[in-house]
């Protein structure tokens, strides 16, 4: 019963032309370019990134989001391009949201340590409403089951409504440090269902800002690496919706392990996140859980998200690679 009502109040939310939020990835690291476009041809070589989200796995297929991107350097253009696919099926399938986005980022050294990259994203929205798995009360006949058309879907004219969206960044980075602002939505575009509605159901501005670094941890005074150590952090604001996501990466030969907190400014906790993978020189494995931890705990269930990133040259161990873990067989002197 918990399940329907939540099925019925995401509908109410979208048909009734609410503000709406971006997916929230738990491995943002895993396809860089949806937080922030400046990350295209960032990795030096040509990459392919395949991502899936299954969010709250208590309500039974409420969220399930798909991605691949691809990004590449191009040496002609002093920058890098790239773009990701995404298709997210909300309430078993009854909303989806299909989005393809194109990058283009240009490099600039701007000193002998740092690196900026600046980016502009154009993007192609569908949004599709499955009208045929809905019932309303006035097309439901007690004897019968379901009959004719509820006058609630009468000026449901586009339930495949189409858009374009842009979004822009920025990103500096030197060999051990990172950060980046990037504004999504830049036209706020609207994604109302019904035509000639107006702009009353605009696709919100979403304002990020991001910082990383990669350090390395030297025990007991010896000049040789023991391991790696990753702090992130990541915040977001889109309308009335804030998040505010922190936490912690360590790699050794190959093997990463991680835990972060997601939550938003007013320390109202979402979630609890853990992370592992496993690294080779071509490619990387991320497997992710996320425990929930705010008031839906009891109903929602936990997140699972699993990624997979595939390098398609063999990278230079000697260039910067913002958001990318290398793989190292036994670690060098210091």
């Amino acid at each position: 019963m918990f399940r329907n009502t939540f099925l019925f109040v995401l509908f109410a939310i979208y048909t009734n032309m609410a503000i709406s939020q971006d997916v929230s990835f738990s491995q943002f690291f895993a396809n860089p370019m949806y937080l922030n476009p400046a990350f295209a041809g960032s990795a030096g070589i040509p990459r392919i990134g395949l991502q899936y989200r299954n969010q709250w796995g208590g309500f039974e297929n409420a969220f399930a989001t798909y991605t691949a991107s691809f990004d590449i350097p191009v040496e002609k253009l002093q920058g890098g391009i790239g773009g990701y696919f995404m298709n997210d099926v909300q309430a078993d399938g009854i909303l989806q949201s299909m989005q393809l986005n194109l990058s283009y980022a240009v490099f600039l050294r701007v000193s002998e340590k740092f690196m900026l990259n600046g980016a502009f994203q154009a993007g192609y929205f569908q949004n599709s409403l499955n009208t045929s798995r809905l019932i309303f009360s006035d097309n439901l006949d007690p004897y019968n089951g379901n009959h004719g058309t509820s006058n609630e879907l009468a000026t449901l004219t586009d339930p495949n409504y189409r858009f374009f969206d842009f979004s822009t960044g920025l990103m500096m980075y030197s060999e051990r440090l990172f950060f980046g602002l990037a504004a999504h939505h830049l036209t706020e575009p609207n994604q109302s269902l019904y035509q000639g509605s107006g702009h009353v159901a605009p696709l919100e501005r979403k304002f990020t800002a991001h910082f990383g670094a990669k350090l390395p941890v030297y025990l007991y005074g010896h000049n040789r690496k023991k391991f790696d150590i990753s702090p992130q952090v990541v915040a977001q604001i889109q309308g009335i919706y804030q998040q505010f996501s922190y936490g912690l990466f360590a790699t050794k030969r190959g093997l990463i392990a991680g835990t972060w907190f997601r939550q938003n400014f007013g320390f109202r906790y979402d979630a609890m996140i853990l992370v592992a993978g496993f690294l080779k020189r071509s490619w990387q494995f991320y497997y992710s859980y996320d425990f929930t931890i705010s008031g839906l705990r009891g109903y929602a269930g936990n997140t699972h998200e699993v990624s997979m990133t595939f390098l398609l040259n063999k990278p230079d161990r000697n260039k910067i690679l913002p958001f990318f873990n290398q793989y190292e067989e036994e670690f060098g002197i210091r």
